[in-house]
C-alpha cells in the first residue's frame, strides 16, 4: 500500500506565488494578517490547503470567517480568552 503524499510549499515559493519577491518582512506581515502560519515544527514550510482556505476566507468565498473559534490558532484562542489584541 502506497504512503499518502503530503505536499508542502516553501516560504519562498508561497511568497512568489502571492506576488512578493521572496520571504521578506512585508511577506511575513502579510502572512500574519492573513492568519497563515508555517507547519508546526517545519519553519519555512506551509500547507497549501490552509493557505487556500485562508485566502478564500479573506475573500468571503466561504461561510466561515477567520475570527470564528474553530478557525483560530491556539495562540489566537488564548488571546481571545484573555482579551488581548
Amino acid at each position: 500500500m502506497a504512503e499518502p503524499v503530503i505536499d508542502l510549499m516553501t516560504g519562498e515559493a508561497l511568497a512568489r506565488r502571492v506576488g512578493y519577491g521572496g520571504v521578506t518582512n512585508a511577506f511575513r506581515d502579510w502572512c500574519a494578517k492573513m492568519h497563515i502560519t508555517p507547519v508546526p515544527g517545519r519553519r519555512g514550510y506551509f500547507d497549501p490547503v490552509l493557505v487556500r482556505k485562508r485566502l478564500d476566507e479573506a475573500q468571503g468565498l466561504v461561510s466561515g470567517a477567520i475570527s470564528e473559534p474553530g478557525c483560530m490558532t491556539p495562540l489566537e484562542k488564548r488571546r481571545a480568552r484573555r482579551g488581548e489584541d
